[in-house]
């Protein structure tokens, strides 16, 4: 992850058995939150909450820059892993991680690999709330 601005503060992410026990069918469908630069949403759909698949719709934005990436999730132990649906072609490996905390009400963003799918200016790095 990249540096933090010193005027940003973000919270710790939790430890990864932190929400382990929390199902899939409990994560929230509206996440929104700040950004490295300017704001993300996220909007999910759980498709299979046995098997913790999910559809997402993650999106950037800002007055400098914006992006987004629609996928195909999994939630596996407190972590909910996102790659593209429909990966753009010549692009490097994209995967968002959205770990959660044990309440389902607070989440932490990173991502790697993940440039085709949005400005330079702007990541997919942040903290969400549920909403």
């Amino acid at each position: 992850m990249s540096a933090l601005p010193a005027c940003w503060a973000q919270a710790p992410a939790p430890a990864p058995a932190a929400s382990a026990a929390l199902p899939a069918s409990r994560l929230a469908a509206q996440w929104d939150g700040p950004a490295l630069v300017g704001q993300l949403r996220l909007r999910l759909i759980v498709l299979d909450a046995e098997r913790g698949t999910v559809a997402a719709a993650l999106t950037v934005g800002s007055p400098q820059c914006s992006g987004g990436l629609d996928s195909l999730g999994q939630w596996q132990q407190g972590t909910l892993v996102l790659k593209p649906y429909r990966p753009e072609p010549d692009a490097a490996a994209c995967e968002v991680r959205v770990r959660v905390d044990a309440n389902g009400r607070q989440a932490w963003v990173s991502e790697t690999g993940c440039g085709a799918y949005r400005g330079a200016a702007c990541v997919f790095e942040g903290q969400l709330q549920a909403r």
